[in-house]
């Protein structure tokens, strides 16, 4: 086994919401991580290379353990496995904690917008759990978005048991009806996300972080965008900040 290859054990599968499982494992000695990070996991395969796939840490940085929200993807080369794990399985850790979904590199404004799509919520209930990482700003609002009330109560749930007094989640259900019902992008552009949280966003008292699937982080980039909010680049500020999940 590679120097940077370690060996981790499952403690807990913890069905979270449809499709969405919050994995605990064993966490090395010595091993840090920054909230907003992501590890990269893997599973050996008979007679061929271990198959390895990046995913955010949703535990604090302060836990004895590591834990990972992973959604179950039909005919995924991964995630099914990982998912299907019972307590004691072993899953690889290769290298160090990594990514760059962290709240200091957006410095300014008074309030800190999370948006998420599914288990794009995992750096978020890392951040929910570390204070000191957002301590910078007055008002914490978490956004998420799925398919299903099911899903959006899930996932709304664990966000909850992690929130401070004072934070706002708001929930999202694209295939039902609920509080907000359709896609976080449309929502955004129409201005019921908004109203929902009763605040606005813009570039003066808002900093964003976006983490989910490619089509809407390249919807929510546009939109903000078109706000005159950007991600920080070559030495430039920005008030946001992106993780897309594959």
């Amino acid at each position: 086994m590679p120097e940077t290859m370690q060996t981790i054990t499952l403690l807990e599968n913890h069905s979270a919401a449809p499709g969405q499982h919050l994995l605990t494992f064993t966490r090395p000695e010595g091993w840090p991580f920054r909230a907003g990070q992501f590890a990269r996991l893997g599973l050996s395969e008979s007679g061929s290379e271990p198959i390895f796939r990046a995913y955010s840490i949703a535990g604090a940085p302060d836990e004895p353990v590591l834990r990972f929200l992973v959604k179950h993807v039909e005919g995924g080369a991964l995630s099914p496995r990982l998912t299907s794990l019972r307590k004691g399985s072993e899953v690889l850790l290769d290298g160090d904690a990594q990514g760059n979904l962290l709240p200091e590199r957006i410095p300014g404004g008074s309030d800190l917008w999370l948006f998420a799509t599914g288990s794009g919520l995992a750096p978020f209930l890392s951040l929910l759990s570390d204070r000191s990482a957002r301590s910078a700003w007055s008002r914490t609002v978490l956004v998420i978005g799925a398919r299903t009330l099911a899903e959006t109560e899930g996932l709304k749930a664990l966000a909850q048991e992690r929130a401070a007094e004072g934070d706002l989640t708001l929930t999202a259900a694209s295939r039902e009806d609920g509080p907000l019902t359709g896609r976080l992008p449309a929502l955004f552009e129409s201005g019921a996300l908004e109203a929902a949280a009763g605040l606005a966003i813009s570039p003066e008292a808002s900093r964003v972080l976006l983490c989910g699937n490619p089509d809407f982080i390249k919807a929510m980039r546009a939109l903000f965008k078109a706000r005159g909010m950007v991600s920080p680049r070559f030495g430039k500020p920005g008030q946001l900040l992106v993780e897309s999940l594959w």
